[in-house]
């Protein structure tokens, strides 16, 4: 019966593969070059993760807990609530910064590699709608979260491509703050309307 495999050694190694993917990309993920990189071998990386393609879904899951611990945070920071402009403002700017380029490029080829094999990439094109209803509601949307929601994530998913794509911050940053004026205009109008 084999050994059990060290927790603590494990989440080392786990962290330090996202790390390796955030600076290399998944496209051509090989255990070797990882191994190299975390000073180790293929071999106790299966020990750890059981195989390639289960050492990606534990990068993918610790990239998304290492997100939402910084939106968490922004959110326990804030003295009033905040509505859901405000966080496309605030995830606007960490997403586009010149240092956040790694993990952006790395979001879009996530995308690219879960359209052509959705199985292998648990949640990759489904999970994005689904955080971002929760913030709907973390913010006090009720009405129209979907929609809401749905608007949200394209808009801020184009503008990133587009950045991605073109390397245009000043151009793609001012189409954001004019699609995040108006829909603040918009709630503005809404919260008229309701106290009217």
């Amino acid at each position: 019966m084999p050994r059990p495999s060290n927790p603590k050694i494990r989440a080392r190694l786990r962290e330090g593969a996202i790390d390796y993917v955030l600076q290399h990309g998944f496209t051509a993920l090989s255990l070797r070059p990882v191994a190299k990189a975390l000073k180790t071998n293929a071999r106790m990386l299966i020990y750890h993760f059981g195989s390639r393609e289960d050492l990606m879904r534990e990068i993918l899951m610790g990239l998304r807990e290492r997100e939402g611990a910084v939106i968490r945070q922004w959110f326990r920071k804030q003295k009033t609530p905040q509505g859901l402009v405000d966080f496309l403002r605030w995830h606007w700017r960490r997403m586009s910064a010149p240092e956040a380029r790694p993990a952006l490029v790395l979001i879009f080829e996530l995308y690219a590699l879960a359209l052509r094999d959705p199985e292998s990439y648990p949640g990759v094109l489904t999970d994005p709608i689904a955080y971002w209803r929760g913030l709907a509601a973390k913010t006090g949307v009720r009405e129209k979260r979907d929609a809401e929601a749905t608007l949200l994530l394209a808009v801020t998913r184009g503008l990133l491509l587009d950045m991605a794509a073109t390397g245009d911050r000043v151009r793609v940053g001012k189409a954001l703050k004019m699609f995040a004026d108006r829909m603040d205009q918009a709630g503005a109008q809404r919260r008229s309307y309701s106290r009217g």
